[in-house]
C-alpha cells in the first residue's frame, strides 16, 4: 500500500516500527520519524496479552501531552490527509485542525481492550479512546475485520499485504535438500513464545519440510531456520502452507499468494473473533486447538489445510481502493 501511495504523494511517517522495514516497500523516497503513536499490547509471550501491563503502558501514553505536539508537527510539515493504522491519536490532531483523516484497519485498540480482563477499571479512558476513533473521517476496513462502530463512516476493501515472489528453487539449492514429493510449511509465531511448542514432535512428520525465521532452538532436522536473505512475503509465496498464530499480516501476505494458513487460537485477542469466522466462512484454514498445537500435533491440520483452495476466494488489492478513496476525498 505504501508504495501505491508515494507514486502519487509525499509521505512522512511515524512509528516506533524500524525504518528499514518501511523501506522495504517503497520504491521512492519517504520521510521517517521514530515517535510512539499508540501503545498496542504488552506480551507475556507470542500468544498472551498480559492485560495489567497493557492497561498500565495505555494510562502512561495517554497522560502524555501527544495531541498537542502532534497538532505542531502537522502545521509545520503542511500535511494534508493523515492515515492510522490503528493509532487513535493521529486522527484527534488532526479533527481539531480540520485535517481529514483516515482510520485503516480490522480492529481498533479499542476493541481489543475493550475485551481484556480488568476492562471494567478503565471505562473512562475506554470511552476516551472511543472518542478519539470517532475523530476519524472514514475507517478504512481489510477484509477479516471486526464490525464498526454504527455511528461511523466506513468501507470495506480488499486485503492488504506484501505480495512476495516464489523462491523454491533457490530455498532448494539454499538449503542442499530436494523438495520432491515434501510438502513446504513456513512458521511464523514471532520472538516471543516458540519455547510453548515441542518442536521435536515434528521430526515425526517426514512428509513434511518446516521452514521458519522464528528464533527457535535445538529445531528437529526437517525444521530450517532462514536469515533475512529470504524475506517473510517470499517464504510465504515459496511454500504450500502457511502455519501462524492468527496474525492478519501474515495471514494476508497468505493469502495473497494463494497459501491456506493453518492457526492456533488467540483466546485473548478479540480479533482472532474476526479471523476464527473469515477463515470458516471462506474455508481458507484450519484453526487447531491448543492442546494440538503445542504438542505440535498438526499432521491432521496439514493435510486438511491441503486440500482447502484460497485463489478467487478472498478479495485483494485493497491498496488500490485506498487510493481512490484518497484522491476522492482530496479533490
Amino acid at each position: 500500500m505504501l508504495n501505491q501511495l508515494s507514486n502519487d504523494f509525499d509521505i512522512h511517517i511515524k512509528s516506533k516500527v524500524p525504518e528499514s522495514l518501511f523501506s522495504l516497500g517503497f520504491k521512492k523516497p519517504f520521510r521517517y520519524l521514530s515517535q510512539p503513536v499508540d501503545t498496542g499490547c504488552c506480551h507475556s509471550d507470542s500468544l498472551e496479552v498480559d492485560a495489567e501491563e497493557t492497561f498500565k503502558c495505555l494510562v502512561d501514553f495517554q497522560n502524555h501531552s501527544w495531541v498537542d505536539a502532534e497538532k505542531k508537527w502537522l502545521q509545520e510539515n503542511q500535511v494534508d490527509i493523515v492515515l492510522s493504522d490503528v493509532a487513535s491519536m493521529p486522527l484527534k490532531a488532526a479533527h481539531k485542525l480540520g485535517i481529514p483523516s483516515i482510520l485503516i484497519g480490522n480492529f481498533t485498540w479499542h476493541d481489543i481492550y475493550c475485551h481484556l480482563p480488568g476492562a471494567d477499571k478503565h471505562k473512562e479512558l475506554l470511552e476516551t479512546l472511543a472518542e478519539d476513533y470517532n475523530c476519524a473521517d472514514l475507517q478504512i476496513l481489510p477484509q477479516c475485520h471486526l464490525p464498526p462502530p454504527a455511528n461511523r463512516e466506513s468501507k470495506e476493501v480488499g486485503f492488504l499485504a506484501q505480495n512476495g515472489q516464489s523462491r523454491r528453487k533457490e530455498l532448494e539449492q539454499h538449503l542442499e535438500i530436494s523438495f520432491e514429493d515434501k510438502t513446504l510449511v513456513f512458521i511464523y509465531l514471532g520472538l516471543l513464545g516458540t519455547d510453548s511448542v515441542k518442536w521435536e514432535k515434528l521430526a515425526q512428520n517426514k512428509e513434511c519440510l518446516f521452514l521458519t525465521r522464528d528464533p527457535i532452538k535445538n529445531p528437529p532436522s526437517n525444521l530450517y531456520r532462514l536469515d533475512d536473505r529470504f524475506t517473510f512475503p517470499d517464504l510465504i509465496a515459496s511454500v504450500d502452507v502457511v502455519c501462524t498464530k492468527g496474525g492478519y499480516s501474515t495471514i494476508g501476505s497468505a493469502f495473497t499468494s494463494h497459501k491456506p494458513v493453518i492457526t492456533c487460537e488467540r483466546h485473548d485477542f478479540y480479533e482472532f473473533m474476526a479471523i476464527r469466522e473469515y477463515l470458516s466462512k471462506t474455508q481458507t484454514g484450519v484453526i487447531i486447538e491448543d492442546e494440538d498445537f503445542y504438542r505440535a500435533n498438526w499432521d491432521r491440520s496439514i493435510k486438511t489445510a491441503l486440500s482447502l483452495t484460497v485463489k478467487d476466494k478472498v478479495p485483494l488489492n485493497g491498496e488500490i481502493e485506498i487510493l481512490e478513496t484518497l484522491h476522492k476525498m482530496l479533490s
